[in-house]
């Protein structure tokens, strides 16, 4: 099992035009670009909300127009009225709704005193949760790509490409299949990176729920279910 998941990381490494292709940058490990070309902490925070539920190529057009106006960081946003941030992030699914949660997450970040003190919290991932409109996928990608924090966010690409590729079903609960990832990939904050942005990517275009695109995958020659429909 481990030299499969070290053959599995080095071939995410390999893919690098792939991940690009859907919005990852695989840069330097503790870089905020990784995550949709994200300038800043605060803008990995803000489209992480964005994100729920809306297409990535809406989010950086909603984006740049966040950062015309200067609304793309923490202390801007907890400024801000909600009303006219709805109007500002027109396109994205729920946007009331979603301007309503980032006000209140922006303005709770604010009262701790801000991300250097939240990245230094001992429950950051308790502090999020608590947040509305955040749940467990969202923490952990809030904690990895804009904390830095070695954490592994949970997607259902995670599920299906790890049970189809290496044939393990930890089940459907979110933290059993986080625990079991966590044991089995190399703690280190580039590769859980590369991991989380490769599965997703690769979900996307090949792992597909029906009628995977099997033969054109990076992973065929690893993949377990690949290999079983030849």
């Amino acid at each position: 099992m481990n030299e499969t998941v070290n053959r599995l990381i080095e071939t995410f490494r390999g893919i690098k035009s792939e991940l690009e292709s859907v919005g990852w940058y695989p840069v330097d490990a503790e870089s905020t670009r990784w995550w949709g070309g994200a300038e800043t902490p605060d803008e990995v925070i803000i489209t992480a909300i964005l994100v729920q539920q809306t297409r990535w190529d809406v989010v950086h057009e909603v984006l740049n127009r966040l950062r015309k106006l200067g609304l793309n960081t923490i202390e801007s946003i907890a400024n801000a009225d909600p009303n006219y941030l709805a109007e500002v992030i027109k396109g994205v699914n729920y946007r009331f709704t979603k301007a309503q949660r980032l006000v209140k997450l922006a303005r709770n970040i604010t009262v701790i005193g801000g991300l250097e003190r939240l990245r230094l919290k001992g429950d950051v991932r308790d502090f999020l949760l608590n947040q509305e409109g955040v749940g467990r996928e969202t923490a952990d990608s809030i904690m990895l790509f804009a904390l830095n924090i070695l954490t592994l966010p949970i997607s259902q690409y995670t599920k299906r490409v790890f049970s189809r590729v290496l044939g393990i079903n930890p089940g459907n609960d979110y933290d059993s299949w986080k625990r079991t990832l966590e044991d089995l990939i190399p703690r280190d904050l580039y590769t859980y990176k590369l991991v989380h942005a490769s599965v997703i990517t690769i979900g996307k275009k090949y792992c597909l729920p029906d009628n995977p695109l099997c033969d054109k995958c990076p992973l065929r020659d690893l993949c377990l279910y690949a290999n079983g429909r030849r």
